[in-house]
């Protein structure tokens, strides 16, 4: 599937001129000088001297396809032949900041037949139901091209507040996907548990950290791969999904999750004199990390992320 504010347009530029522009063609090579054999009026084509001034249509003139962005506030012509180098041809396009500023959500589409994927609220964290969790606090999505996306969850977010810088520790290549998020000169390492081919990351994130927090399942994603598993399930996701969950699964988790860090955020305010962390019945106020002495925000960063089974993660 490809987005859909991709478009089409033939467009047609001269060879001669020694300026190349493209122009989108509005109507028949016949209503135009160039497809005419007015052509041999034109003070470019007379000063290049043709050969063949009999010819019917401008022989430097050339037309290509060439798609562009609807949504995009400046026009901007790609040749067909790059679309290959393009997300907007494939389901990556569900991750593009124009997409998303008009979209409002990555959801992949529903397949003919079923409901479109809700999210789940799980003590005020959404929980998307077409995401994977993993106990590393990551997410990952898989589309049915195989394309795939990497990035923290909205109960981590949350926990870390505002994000001060995003460094990635793996860029390229079959590896098991790995970031620094500085919060506070804390320095925290995210890592997703599982190999996936990584072809690219999220660049604005360097400029602009705080998104991440801002919209972790959209604008905030980490990593983009392919998931391409040899001799496992027919869409290839079995080895990137191993050990992780989605649906009522991951909803249920991250309740469990919830109460954990109440606990945590408990014991931690009892180490520290007259400090109270956490909200009664409800999860700490968001950006605990940040209201932490850096010993403490270590120490609840690492229980958080570890991904030790469920029974070690509080010890």
């Amino acid at each position: 599937m490809r987005c859909p504010f991709l478009r089409e347009a033939h467009v047609q530029s001269c060879q001669a001129s020694p300026f190349r522009k493209q122009i989108v063609r509005t109507g028949t090579a016949a209503d135009e000088r160039c497809g005419s054999p007015a052509w041999r009026e034109c003070p470019v084509v007379q000063d290049l001297h043709e050969e063949h001034p009999s010819a019917g249509a401008c022989p430097f003139h050339a037309e290509s396809l060439a798609q562009y962005c609807s949504a995009a506030p400046v026009t901007k012509l790609i040749p067909w032949s790059d679309q290959a180098f393009s997300r907007c041809g494939s389901e990556a396009f569900r991750y593009c900041d124009l997409y998303l500023a008009l979209a409002r959500t990555p959801a992949p589409p529903a397949a003919p037949g079923e409901e479109l994927p809700g999210i789940d609220d799980a003590d005020g964290v959404p929980v998307p139901r077409w995401l994977w969790f993993a106990r590393t606090h990551t997410w990952l999505a898989v589309a049915s091209d195989g394309v795939c996306h990497i990035g923290v969850d909205a109960f981590l977010a949350r926990t870390l507040g505002g994000i001060d810088r995003v460094q990635f520790v793996t860029t390229k290549g079959v590896e098991r996907p790995a970031a620094v998020l500085t919060v506070r000169e804390v320095n925290l390492t995210v890592a997703f548990p599982n190999p996936v081919l990584i072809t690219g990351v999220n660049g604005a994130l360097r400029a602009d950290p705080a998104r991440l927090a801002r919209d972790p399942y959209g604008l905030g994603w980490l990593f983009e791969g392919i998931v391409r598993d040899r001799g496992t399930a027919p869409n290839g996701i079995a080895r990137a999904t191993e050990g992780l969950l989605r649906g009522d699964a991951a909803t249920s988790w991250m309740r469990r999750e919830g109460l954990r860090l109440r606990s945590l955020a408990e014991e931690a305010s009892e180490r520290i004199s007259g400090t109270r962390l956490a909200a009664d019945g409800g999860l700490p106020a968001p950006g605990l990390v940040r209201t932490l002495p850096h010993e403490e925000a270590l120490r609840l960063s690492h229980l958080l992320l570890s991904n030790a089974p469920d029974e070690e993660r509080s010890s």
